[in-house]
């Protein structure tokens, strides 16, 4: 047994168990367990000081129906009426709370009692002397054998100064107890209901987007980076969802990157496989057929066929050309560079007949380190391809931007890239053109690369498109 064996196995069987059940049941039990034990210390605060004031409106009530026999008996007892005392205390023994009522004289002998039988018993019990001995209203706390709680209340009835009797009731406290507990037990039980399914919701909304994001890494397993979250409110838990639905878009475009660079890779290793075996003879073809196309008569009917297999040819020495290119050594050639003068070399060399350039320079723009030759070839096929984008006439706009990096945009008013291609543009072999070879803009976010720079793109269907290139203004290659 390892050492963390050892400590599972010391672990209560509780809490081993506890820590295997799933993150909301965990939280439901943490969050019900903190609401029951905060509900009961809340109800024994509250039945505490109800109590208390429970027992003072008690003893008022206990203490004015005692003062009203008192003062209700008084002409009674003068006049010996036994029959009024005997009703009005027959009334009174009517409350619930009433547990007995008696009217004793100076002796202890009972005038009248809610219990007929009691008239004439004398009282020589503690509790009777402690109230007979009293002058003024007095009050006794009564606990008896079966736990039940009695205060017994006495009021000396006067007549003058002289005393002539006692009038005495004993109050019950289980019925407003038991009011008190049921009111109390009853709110506890409602509260728990209510704070158990709020326990429910928030544990399920906390817990849920959990679960969708746990889902979510396990369709980013299976190559999915479409996958998304609904979004949830801005909270924390919201920032956590826009935070992995953008995850999945950065990895998509990474996964695109590491295609197109295993891509270029693999053109560089095809590239030096085939440039001797290939290269030559397509050399020859195209002498032949160019030798051939200069010979024959124009009125031939071969001359055709002769230019046809000199322009296949052409096209196949010309891919060759951008493979190569692509294929040459990563090492940058190094120089203070001026990306303007550089941009205007790249529309010198790029033959754009009817097309308009519009120009915005920003003058501000300081001398960078990078390659010529690299760059040059980069915005050279991104000027190709804006031209090529426009079906008529248009515009082609270039524009830069220094605010510590150097920004290049070059823009067109062509057909645009669809939405659905537009993440795999930069792809080898990737093209929209009928006769394209697709590694123009690959070969241009390899020169991007290599700088240690990033490129962009923007495009709308019918409108046009837009590269923004950003490059560090202080770059030593890779």
């Amino acid at each position: 047994m390892n050492k963390t064996e050892f400590k599972e196995h010391q672990k209560p069987f509780i809490l081993v168990k506890f820590e295997q059940l799933r993150l909301k049941n965990k939280f439901f039990i943490l969050f019900s367990a903190v609401v029951v034990i905060i509900i009961i210390f809340v109800s024994a605060a509250v039945f505490y000081f109800q109590r208390q004031m429970l027992l003072k409106e008690v003893q008022e009530k206990a203490f004015s129906l005692t003062r009203t026999l008192a003062y209700s008996s008084l002409n009674a007892i003068l006049q010996n009426d036994y029959i009024v005392i005997q009703m009005l205390i027959d009334s009174m023994v009517e409350s619930a709370d009433i547990s007995s009522i008696a009217l004793l004289d100076t002796s202890g002998r009972v005038i009248a009692a809610d219990k007929p039988e009691l008239r004439g018993h004398h009282f020589t019990d503690q509790l009777t002397q402690k109230a007979l001995a009293s002058d003024t209203y007095h009050l006794q706390d009564i606990s008896l054998d079966d736990g039940r709680e009695l205060w017994d209340t006495a009021v000396p009835i006067f007549q003058f100064n002289r005393r002539i009797a006692t009038a005495r009731i004993t109050y019950s406290m289980e019925e407003p107890y038991q009011g008190l507990m049921n009111t109390i037990i009853g709110i506890g039980i409602v509260a728990l209901l209510i704070s158990l399914a709020l326990a429910y919701t928030i544990s399920k909304s906390i817990s849920k987007p959990i679960l969708d994001a746990a889902g979510l890494a396990e369709e980013y397993g299976k190559g999915n980076f479409d996958a998304q979250i609904p979004h949830y409110a801005g909270d924390e838990i919201g920032q956590l969802v826009i935070t992995l639905n953008k995850l999945s878009k950065e990895l998509q475009d990474l996964l695109n990157e590491k295609i197109a660079n295993e891509g270029l890779i693999m053109i560089g290793e095809f590239a030096a496989f085939i440039i001797h075996d290939l290269k030559n003879p397509i050399n020859g073809i195209h002498l032949l057929a160019d030798g051939l196309h200069r010979r024959l008569p124009t009125d031939s009917p071969l001359r055709k066929y002769a230019a046809e297999i000199l322009l296949a040819s052409q096209r196949v020495e010309d891919f060759i050309k951008r493979t190569l290119d692509i294929s040459k050594s990563t090492k940058l050639d190094i120089q203070s560079i001026q990306i303007n003068e550089i941009i205007e070399d790249a529309v010198q060399q790029v033959h754009m007949v009817s097309t308009h350039i519009s120009r915005k320079y920003d003058q501000t723009m300081p001398k960078i380190p990078g390659d010529y030759a690299m760059l040059l070839m980069a915005l050279k096929n991104l000027l190709i391809n804006a031209m090529e984008a426009i079906v008529d006439r248009g515009t082609i706009y270039i524009e830069t931007i220094w605010n510590g990096e150097a920004v290049i945009k070059i823009g067109d008013t062509g057909i645009g890239i669809s939405s659905d291609r537009i993440n795999t543009i930069f792809r080898p072999f990737f093209s929209m053109k009928e006769q394209g070879h697709g590694l123009g803009l690959a070969m241009v976010k390899r020169a991007v690369t290599m700088h240690r720079g990033k490129i962009e793109v923007e495009s709308e269907e019918g409108v046009g498109s837009t590269f923004t290139i950003i490059l560090p203004g202080n770059c030593s290659g890779p």
